[in-house]
């Protein structure tokens, strides 16, 4: 006989294997982890460096031509040299001649400094690309041989997402709404097991939920074992089961 909490049980078990499939289809296979990460890492170093690389060189242009207009600001002042009035005029001239030499030293220090920087990373580039091209060939390797797995697990997606849609006609439809929203509440896990308390002597058996822990009634219990019925946990509301239960 064919009972509902059998038809659940399966299609949790279908769910749970297509989100692995799916996890594996969509992200990294777990063989090829490691190599992923350090291929990531390494990458963004090298990312790192070439934009402190465009970001020196961006400081150095505008060193150079903030330190081009103050060049050209001293040569008007020069010019302006013969044509002062008298000694103050003389003075205030000289300060702005004084103060624009020491805006171009400040500017030729900072383009100097940012040549610096970006020397030193690109020599840190150029070593790291040396180092990391023999772990980007294995990666590609790696990743071609992935690739390659991709359609079988395609396909094993649509195999089980073909079987969940069969388990999901066989079950009454008050079953699969109450299956999807404490699927959806929960993360993807609608299912909790039940589990018997420890005995102390010859004390009564006692059941709990697996999952809160909150004790399930026995009627529940024989409810589950002996017709297969779709019960809640009185807390969590999860459907509960019993491994080796079916019917």
């Amino acid at each position: 006989m064919n009972r509902p909490l059998d038809t659940v049980i399966e299609l949790q078990a279908a769910f749970d294997r297509v989100r692995e499939a799916r996890g594996r289809l969509e992200g990294i296979p777990d063989w090829m982890r490691e190599l992923h990460d350090a291929h990531s890492i390494k990458k963004q170093e090298i990312e790192v460096l070439k934009a402190e690389i465009e970001q020196a060189a961006g400081e150095r242009r505008t060193a150079a031509t903030e330190a081009q207009e103050y060049h050209q600001k001293l040569r008007t002042y020069q010019s302006q040299i013969s044509q002062v009035r008298n000694q103050r005029e003389y003075g205030a001239l000289l300060q702005e001649i004084d103060a624009g030499k020491q805006r171009i030293k400040e500017h030729d220090d900072q383009g100097m400094a940012a040549l610096e920087r970006q020397d030193t990373a690109r020599q840190k580039v150029e070593e790291l690309e040396s180092a990391f091209q023999e772990l980007d060939e294995r990666y590609a390797v790696e990743l071609e041989k992935w690739e390659a797995e991709k359609p079988a697990v395609a396909e094993q997606v649509a195999e089980l997402d073909a079987l969940i849609a069969t388990l999901r006609e066989r079950l009454p439809q008050n079953v699969v709404v109450l299956f999807d929203r404490i699927q959806e509440r929960y993360g993807g896990r609608a299912l909790s097991e039940v589990l018997g308390v420890e005995r102390v002597g010859k004390q009564p058996q006692i059941w709990s939920c697996s999952t809160c822990h909150y004790r399930v009634r026995p009627q529940a219990v024989v409810e589950i074992v002996n017709v297969g019925k779709i019960v809640t946990c009185d807390s969590c509301k999860r459907i509960l089961y019993m491994p080796g239960a079916g019917g």
